[in-house]
């Protein structure tokens, strides 16, 4: 699917790539959909956007958007949940500097991709300074975490970075950030993708060659 695909197209995706397409995992609530939307259609819209070359990616989020917002939802509410399990994120709320510090020393990884996850929703553009420890992360569950927040976030210098942690990083991760690129169309994974044409697995390299940005 590229930057032209059909209103009809999207309508046959899964939960989980329709919510990729906003820069989310599986099981995100309506609250992290609707803030997910907001940054995104703020950044990407037309009419606020300098790059016309943001309308068709715009397009492809508002469809998405559409789509979730008229399906019954699972488990109503907001992934907001999942944070009260871990008191240093609850606590932290919106206070980036209290994110950042707990992606960079909570020993537990759910909470540090619980931050990364909330850093992202921001929309701050100072999130990433916390936020790019997160792509250094032993736990590959929060490193991938951290490149959808990226991606929300529209961090154009996370660019290098996200191409050296594919570089790096294992089958799984891999084939998980290009299909972040995928779903996202966003500009930042242009290297990574470059990284991904000469991946060793044919089947990932062949699926990289595939994605337009």
């Amino acid at each position: 699917m590229d930057g032209h695909d059909t209103a009809g197209e999207v309508l046959e995706l899964r939960e989980d790539s329709l919510l990729a397409v906003l820069a989310l995992g599986p099981g995100a609530g309506e609250d992290d959909i609707r803030t997910a939307y907001r940054r995104l259609a703020k950044r990407l819209h037309p009419d606020t956007s300098k790059d016309p070359e943001t309308a068709a990616q715009f397009a492809r989020v508002a469809r998405a958007y559409k789509v979730l917002c008229a399906r019954p939802r699972s488990a109503p509410g907001s992934a907001s949940g999942t944070a009260a399990r871990y008191r240093r994120v609850l606590e932290a709320g919106e206070d980036l500097f209290a994110l950042g510090q707990i992606l960079a020393s909570d020993p537990d990884p759910g909470a540090r991709e619980e931050a990364a996850r909330r850093l992202g929703l921001s929309g701050r553009v100072a999130a990433y300074v916390f936020l790019r420890k997160a792509l250094y992360d032993p736990s590959p569950s929060v490193a991938a975490t951290a490149v959808r927040a990226a991606a929300l976030l529209g961090s154009r210098q996370a660019e290098g970075e996200v191409a050296a942690l594919y570089s790096r990083s294992g089958l799984e991760l891999r084939t998980a950030i290009v299909e972040m690129a995928a779903a996202t169309r966003d500009p930042l994974f242009k290297a990574t993708l470059r990284a991904a044409l000469g991946d060793t697995d044919r089947a990932l390299a062949v699926r990289a060659s595939s994605i337009k940005l």
